[in-house]
């Protein structure tokens, strides 16, 4: 469970200076347009470092699943939104004399934090085991999720074009949950298969091709909207995605005791409550800049190099 944390306080670092590099991008609209994004932000010093941050997160994330289970710590990457208030609470205070978070904002965390030690405390986790039939069910399974979550993103992709900014931005938070909900369950059979001596195996082929689609899908969705549109549906969704599919495809289930469903049901609502509450009201819920404006050379030098991160930590106001 400290390896889960810790791994979801650097991502949450990494998720403010991505989200804060993404929306100041130039719009890009029409086939490659993710590509072409890609290609923009890779230029900008505060995405690199978010990567770099993300990456390191992602290692400790990696190791929690081979050490752990899916169903228990996919939803501790919830607590991202937490560290996320924290640190931009600490920004706030640093620059500004006062943190700007009102109560129902701490109160949110709390459910966070709250919920995840109940569904914690009532997963109770178990692992089928099964022979090489069920071991090749399950592959088909895995494999088959990889493919629908790859598929949804190009749809979203394509569609999202058709859409108006703040529904663009939803669609596509939607299809890069999916992704980095499946995202997960490849993580832990490569660490299976390297387990078994296996370095080049199938799932890692696989996470190659999904985890940069996830990326690239999750970026565009920040740039199309405010963080309170595409925030909420990547945090919520991502570990239910997980959880669902793990049963199917890895044999990890949660306890199916009735008084521990209940729990477990009531932990992951107050969760899922907290996620959304903290990402609609955080003080990183702002407008992202006008695509009207120059974001030509913005970051290729640090000529603004606080201009993005003060609207990103700026209270939102209430209501």
């Amino acid at each position: 469970m400290a390896l889960g944390l810790t791994a979801a306080c650097a991502l949450a670092g990494a998720a403010v200076l991505q989200h804060d590099a993404a929306s100041g991008a130039p719009a890009a609209e029409g086939f490659g347009a993710g590509v072409r994004l890609l290609g923009r932000l890779l230029r900008r010093r505060r995405w690199l470092a978010g990567q770099l941050l993300g990456a390191t997160g992602l290692l400790l994330f990696a190791v929690a699943l081979h050490l752990g289970r899916v169903v228990v710590v996919q939803p501790l990457l919830a607590t991202q939104l937490v560290f996320s208030l924290l640190l931009v609470g600490a920004l706030a205070r640093r620059r500004h004399g006062r943190a700007g978070l009102d109560a129902a904002l701490w109160g949110a965390a709390a459910l966070v934090v709250g919920g995840l030690v109940v569904f914690g405390v009532s997963a109770h986790p178990v692992q089928d085991r099964g022979g090489p039939d069920v071991a090749a069910v399950r592959e088909a399974w895995l494999l088959g999720s990889a493919g629908a979550a790859l598929v949804l993103q190009v749809a979203a992709g394509l569609v999202g074009n058709l859409l108006t900014r703040g529904r663009r931005s939803v669609l596509l938070a939607v299809a890069a949950a999916c992704g980095f909900g499946v995202d997960a369950l490849l993580l832990k059979a490569v660490g299976a298969h390297l387990e078994a001596g296996e370095v080049l195996s199938w799932p890692l082929l696989a996470l190659a091709v999904l985890a940069p689609s996830s990326l690239i899908t999750a970026q565009r969705a920040f740039q199309a909207g405010s963080v309170t549109q595409a925030l909420p549906a990547i945090a919520a969704l991502e570990p239910v995605v997980a959880i669902t599919v793990a049963g199917p495809a890895l044999g990890e289930h949660l306890s199916d005791d009735p008084a521990l469903r209940a729990g477990q049901a009531v932990g992951l609502l107050a969760l899922l409550l907290g996620v959304v509450v903290l990402a609609r009201r955080g003080p990183w819920a702002t407008t992202p800049p006008s695509n009207g404006e120059n974001h030509s050379n913005e970051d290729d030098d640090d000529g603004e190099r606080g201009h993005h991160l003060t609207e990103l930590h700026r209270p939102a106001p209430n209501g």
